[in-house]
């Protein structure tokens, strides 16, 4: 599976309160979802750890944490994902 396309669904200045949703169009025409996350967009939203103010994230193979943000991040780790053979791994089905 390689990427043909990368759509960067959401303003990047989001990230400062959630997720930037990406789409991605591959050769073959398939089209399949994803999302990046920063630190600072982890702790804006999320559950609650029950008693705490601390929010947590769990279980999405299609979230992918990065450190800081930009549209060439988020290309430069879809394209190394999709190197390693792990896009199919890190995305789910567009729907």
């Amino acid at each position: 599976m390689n990427i043909k396309l990368i759509e960067i669904e959401d303003p990047i200045e989001r990230h400062k309160s959630g997720a930037i949703e990406v789409a991605i169009t591959t050769t073959s025409g398939e089209k399949r979802w994803c999302f990046f996350f920063t630190p600072e967009g982890m702790s804006a939203c999320g559950d609650w750890v029950e008693g705490t103010k601390v929010r947590f994230h769990y279980g999405a193979s299609h979230m992918i944490l990065v450190s800081e943000i930009s549209e060439s991040i988020i290309e430069a780790a879809l394209r190394d994902i999709d190197k390693q053979g792990k896009i199919e791994l890190c995305t789910i089905p567009y729907v």
